[in-house]
């Protein structure tokens, strides 16, 4: 009787055995099927995410409100709902969420910059209008998010490295366009890189009722390529 009840457990134990096995071999790399549900932590990278995520648009939300100076982590936390322990999980001060913040909107914008480079020798009004769209993807870009634009490109500190990364990326992109012929090579191409920051700078505070996008990004590229004068012919100075 012994022997059928040993007999019994290992087949039911070969069974499991081979249901498993059939069961990996149809879905490779997967130990089992089991869900989170499963297994909980596996649900808390996830919920970390959020909540970092959630952090980080009150964080800017209030930086713009308030300026960095005078915000404080009790505001953050307030505005989100969250407990300052929660804030220290993801952050080691207010400073932390800032520079995280700043430095994406410095990437992003900086990846965006390099795109604009123009590649092709155009002339006349196809040069205005490439230049018009260059402004218009840069004015685009500071209108998505506007409390991250205000604590990114505007308010201090952030704005100065912001605006000192931005015209560096104008300038290598002048550069390269002075050396296909589409601007003139005796402005210093830092120079023209400048102008154009500037310009972006204030086009980028005229509020919306008052013009378009597309009409501040060719007021912006006639100016650079066509400038103030009457006369297109060179004058001597």
């Amino acid at each position: 009787m012994r022997d059928k009840r040993d007999e019994n457990a290992w087949c039911d134990t070969f069974a499991v055995w081979l249901a498993v096995s059939l069961r990996r071999s149809r879905n490779p790399g997967r130990e089992d099927l089991q869900t989170d549900a499963d297994h909980p932590e596996n649900r808390k990278p996830k919920r970390g995410i959020a909540t970092r995520r959630r952090l980080l648009k009150h964080a800017c939300a209030e930086f713009a409100r308030l300026g960095y100076h005078s915000t404080k982590v009790s505001n953050i936390v307030k505005a989100s709902g969250l407990s300052q322990p929660t804030f220290y999980l993801y952050f080691a001060s207010k400073e932390a969420a800032y520079e995280e913040l700043v430095s994406e909107f410095r990437l992003r914008l900086e990846r965006l910059t390099e795109t604009l480079l123009i590649r092709d020798r155009v002339e006349g009004e196809a040069l205005v209008k490439s230049v018009q769209n260059s402004f218009l993807k840069l004015l685009n870009f500071l209108a998505e998010d506007k409390a991250l634009t205000e604590i990114g490109f505007f308010q201090p500190p952030g704005c100065t490295q912001t605006k000192a990364t931005l015209v560096n990326a104008i300038a290598s992109n002048i550069a390269k366009e002075q050396s296909l012929g589409l601007f003139r090579d005796d402005i210093d191409a830092l120079h023209m890189a400048r102008c154009c920051v500037g310009m972006i700078d204030q086009m980028a505070r005229v509020p919306a009722d008052e013009a378009t996008p597309e009409a501040l990004a060719l007021g912006c590229a006639q100016l650079l390529c066509e400038g103030i004068w009457l006369s297109r012919h060179h004058h001597a100075v």
